[in-house]
């Protein structure tokens, strides 16, 4: 199948159709490695990029302009879902995000604004999607959000934490009645939130797990994967699903039975393992390691490029991307390797 429509070639990957070559897309595709991008912030600052439609558009469109990936993501963060329902967060001058308040009991949880009101306070997302959708007509537009587990360790610890997030893990163990309580009401939020991005066009909506990994041992389906199962069972069909479970590759027999179209799996994983392991009928996203993109070689980011294509390309059902989120210092004519080697990729 060979087309120039990225939507169509976006699609019919999804749906397990053997296509020409795998599109492709960088998460956080706008981000510090760009110059133009640094300027923009510079200018700006993130929370206003994020919250001006305009600006999320130009910051959207920069990586595009560059690389003329085949699917373009929403610009935006995580946490703007929690600020919305009332705990707004920032920056660490030292690095980290941390929240202005936490959630800790029941009367906290009940206090939150209904799933409608939230959507409204986001209403500078739905539109930067419509800008990107009317700008990007032909290309594959992702939205996003994070998992109701993830958003609720944000909520719970206050932010990001380098020791882990022992406040979470104690809230989730002494206060199983609000925990459950907490995750009920961010499915309910999210599920209106990716219910809001799909009428403004998007193609897929990716869920971000980026707290998995706390999870237990054999209890992921528990404490969050059951969870992201029932929003994508409220989206009904209305666009593509993505989940990523950060650190679960070596669970994945947890991760796999939520139902998403698409699987994104860190560079730890052989994604042809994976795929046969499982006798998949999804397809999977990923997984060059991001740190290359920083280390080493333009020759060597062809060369690992060119190994994960070949290994998939048998199997198809494959969006080529990084294993996480590209890093700040990763090298401009690496990323240029990269996407040369994607776009000119021809399987055997």
């Amino acid at each position: 199948m060979q087309t120039d429509d990225s939507r169509e070639l976006f699609h019919a990957t999804c749906s397990g159709i053997k296509t020409a070559r795998p599109p492709f897309w960088v998460m956080r595709q706008a981000g510090r490695y760009l110059p133009e991008y640094r300027a923009l912030k510079e200018k700006y600052g993130f929370l206003q990029i994020v919250k001006t439609p305009e600006l999320a558009l130009e910051a959207a469109l920069q990586p595009m302009r560059r690389f003329d990936f085949d699917c373009s993501i929403l610009f935006s963060d995580i946490l703007a879902v929690s600020e919305a329902l009332g705990y707004p967060y920032n920056f660490r001058q030292e690095g980290g995000i941390y929240l202005e308040k936490t959630v800790s009991s029941k009367a906290d949880i009940e206090a939150m604004p209904e799933a409608c009101a939230v959507c409204e306070k986001l209403s500078y997302t739905a539109q930067a999607l419509k800008l990107m959708r009317k700008e990007m007509p032909r290309k594959a537009l992702i939205g996003f959000a994070a998992s109701p587990f993830t958003l609720a360790a944000y909520m719970v610890e206050g932010g990001s934490a380098k020791g882990g997030f022992p406040k979470f893990a104690e809230f989730m163990k002494n206060s199983p009645e609000e925990f459950g309580l907490l995750l009920s009401k961010l499915t309910e939020v999210l599920s209106a939130v990716a219910l809001m991005q799909i009428s403004c066009g998007i193609d897929a909506f990716q869920i971000f797990d980026s707290n998995a990994a706390l999870t237990p041992q054999d209890a992921y389906e528990k404490f969050s994967g059951g969870y992201i199962g029932e929003i994508l069972q409220n989206m009904g069909g209305r666009a593509r699903t993505m989940v990523f479970a950060k650190g679960m590759s070596a669970r994945f027999a947890e991760v796999a039975p939520m139902g998403a179209d698409v699987y994104s799996l860190d560079s730890s994983a052989r994604l042809s393992h994976i795929m046969l392991t499982y006798r998949a009928h999804y397809s999977l996203q990923g997984n060059l390691d991001e740190k290359l993109l920083s280390e080493a070689s333009s020759q060597t980011v062809r060369l690992e490029t060119k190994r994960i294509l070949e290994d998939m390309a048998p199997l198809g059902r494959h969006i080529f991307n990084l294993g996480h989120g590209i890093l700040p210092d990763a090298k401009l004519e690496n990323v240029e390797a990269m996407c040369d080697t994607v776009k000119n990729f021809k399987a055997q």
